[in-house]
């Protein structure tokens, strides 16, 4: 099986806590709360503006912020119900955000129908105008918006869509659930994508830890040899958008490029499911599949509305296991850690981990020992603890010289320190000071 530089794979103590917090579940379990806490900063791009007042009355699904920008996302009421506060409110950054608030009457009143609308048949300016009215935007986390993705150049042929359902970080099972579970709509949305972008071939990446999603995959698009599903290495970072490039197409994107400089579009699983919601039955992005694991009691896979609190699904699945010590949206290596229970799942949020003060090891920095574990890990062939050096020495030129804006974040550095320094993080902030040198550079030329 081919693999990508670096990456790493699981050690004995992670291996066993994954087994302790997999989660076998078959039925699909929704949670609707009594109000949904819905932030306008959901996206990448131009920020969105409020087009509801506190005490309208929304459908679910209705528009309820957008912006008047082409690189941006409208924001939908994921529930029914009516506008209670308009505030500022915690968000992933543990910071705070414009937030609307919504009291769900639990009518579910929307308008949502099988749309009469023949993609098939239909231009491209049609089906991007489905997407960008449903508000789509990345479900694996980069959160650029989709309608802007396929806006593809005329002069980019695009050769090869890669479906990335590798869902490679630990504990996360939102994306192998709904392959399970919603099969041939994943597929519908590929099609649609793939009518968008002049009919490439599609690769659908899957990790070889998920043979019920392959399984369903396979079945889903068994009639199409047009599609490929690839079964790949449970290695991470295996679902990074340059790893997976590499690992399915041996084709490298280059430094400051992006994908379809080589001939390539990826898209997550979930987005392209999210795809067929808006073009096929005219649904908005409102809600998403959630892993919520570790020390809780019954660790599951939800079905939610965007705007849900981190607090109120731990509490669906049964409370705190132990003592709480740090709660993370999202994944465990590429995840954040938030300082409350109070902040919403938003449309790139796929996971909401809680672990005890058992689970949490809490380890003290020590000096580095040069001992190239870091190196050999990074996949995108960077020497971490040589740009961790100069960054904590203040010299930012140094860290530009030595690439620290190719950086994924993957934090697979950190991971392997035997001296657990803070590498990630702090190549994440000289990634920050490279681009004030460069901007700094920009200004003054």
């Amino acid at each position: 099986m081919r693999t990508f530089t670096g990456g790493i794979s699981l050690s004995p103590p992670l291996k066993m806590l994954k087994e302790k917090l997999m989660i076998e579940q078959d039925d699909l379990l929704c949670f609707s709360p009594t109000m949904v806490f819905i932030p306008l900063a959901q996206h990448i791009g131009a920020p969105v503006e409020p087009l509801v007042s506190v005490g309208d009355y929304v459908k679910q699904g209705q528009v309820i912020a957008e912006a008047d920008a082409f690189v941006s996302a409208k924001v939908h009421a994921s529930v029914s119900g009516t506008i209670v506060d308009i505030v500022d409110w915690p968000n992933q950054n543990n910071g705070e955000g414009t937030t609307i608030i919504i009291e769900n009457d639990f009518k579910f009143s929307n308008d949502f129908l099988p749309s009469a609308f023949d993609w098939s048949e239909a231009t491209n300016k049609e089906i991007l105008a489905k997407i960008q009215a449903g508000g789509i935007a990345g479900k694996g986390g980069a959160t650029f918006p989709t309608h802007v993705k396929f806006s593809v150049d005329d002069t980019k042929k695009i050769h090869t869509l890669i479906l990335n359902g590798s869902e490679c970080e630990p504990f996360l099972r939102s994306d192998a659930f709904l392959m399970q579970k919603e099969a041939q709509q994943i597929i519908t949305g590929a099609k649609i994508a793939q009518k968008l972008l002049a009919d490439p071939k599609i690769l659908i990446g899957i990790e070889d830890d998920k043979p019920q999603a392959i399984k369903a995959m396979t079945a889903a698009s068994a009639d199409d040899d047009t599609i490929e599903v690839v079964t790949v290495p449970t290695v991470y970072p295996t679902g990074g958008e340059k790893q997976l490039v590499e690992l399915l197409t041996d084709q490298e994107v280059p430094l400051g490029g992006l994908t379809a400089d080589i001939g390539i579009v990826l898209i997550n699983v979930a987005t392209s499911f999210a795809l067929a919601d808006a073009v096929c039955f005219n649904k908005p992005l409102i809600e998403r599949y959630t892993t919520v694991t570790g020390d809780v009691k019954n660790p599951c896979i939800v079905k939610n509305p965007l705007g849900t609190l981190a607090g109120e699904l731990i509490d669906f699945a049964g409370g705190f296991q132990g003592a709480p010590s740090k709660l993370i949206l999202g994944g465990p290596m590429m995840g954040k850690a938030v300082n409350t229970l109070k902040v919403p799942v938003t449309k790139g949020s796929n996971g909401v981990i809680v672990f005890n003060e058992e689970t949490d090891w809490l380890y003290k920095e020590n000096p580095c020992i040069r001992c190239n574990k870091c190196v050999e890990a990074c996949p995108m062939r960077l020497m971490p603890m040589e740009i961790d050096q100069y960054y904590r020495a203040g010299d930012y030129q140094k860290c530009e010289d030595l690439l620290a804006e190719a950086c994924i974040n993957c934090g697979a550095c950190t991971f392997v320190c035997p001296a657990k320094r803070s590498l990630a993080a702090n190549i994440t902030a000289a990634k920050s000071k490279v681009a004030q040198l460069q901007e700094e550079a920009k200004e003054s030329a």
